[in-house]
């Protein structure tokens, strides 16, 4: 065999076995502690699947304790229906304390709203959507629905809220009580798709 110069075996073989036992050692020092690292790394894993699967935050009801008379308009839309409002060309948000702008005069003094917010929104042409946040007695439902079957609305309660609506050729009536909250809303060529009802999921569900 070829002799490597500057090599001499003597050392080289020694420091070989040396080498093969400290690896021995270092090897025979980490099993035992193999199962606290597994179990250290099953812990964090498992921490971690928890933190993603948690339960998310509940929605909270907006028309608990609600003062309507101290309520700006937008909380009391969601913001999907929010944004497309603003985002419309021309629309302009007014806010007051008005009651609601129903012509059914005998609906307002049977339900006699305490406060009320009145949003309406306008457009340069013309379009219009005006909608009314009242507070009324909590059986308030009631009443509104044998009055408005009365006068030609089709209603229907889902989840304890009575919503009701009637088309004219002046436009949309639409007419939501749950608890003491009564929603009426009047629209003249104009009227986002599902509006009463995007706004009936954001304030009772």
């Amino acid at each position: 065999m070829a002799r490597v110069p500057g090599r001499d075996n003597r050392i080289a073989v020694p420091a070989m076995v040396l080498s093969l036992a400290i690896v021995g050692a270092l090897v025979w020092f980490a099993v035992p502690a193999m199962p606290l690292v597994m179990a250290w790394a099953g812990g964090a894993a498992g921490n971690a699947v928890t933190m993603l699967a948690a339960t998310p935050t509940p929605h909270t009801v907006v028309a608990e304790g609600l003062d309507v008379a101290e309520t700006d308009c937008r909380e009391l839309y969601p913001n999907d229906l929010w944004n497309e409002l603003t985002w419309t060309s021309d629309a302009i948000l007014s806010q007051s304390t008005a009651g609601p702008a129903t012509a059914m005069s005998d609906l307002v003094a049977a339900l006699a709203p305490t406060a009320a917010r009145t949003c309406t929104w306008t457009t340069s042409a013309g379009q219009a959507v005006v909608t009314t946040f009242a507070t009324v007695s909590a059986d308030a439902a009631g009443m509104a629905e044998a009055s408005l079957r009365g006068q030609g609305f089709a209603c229907a309660t889902t989840e304890g809220t009575l919503e009701c609506s009637s088309t004219t050729d002046a436009g949309t009536e639409h007419q939501a009580v749950h608890g003491p909250l009564w929603v009426t809303t009047i629209s003249s060529a104009w009227y986002p798709e599902d509006y009463d009802h995007r706004i009936a999921i954001h304030l009772w569900q």
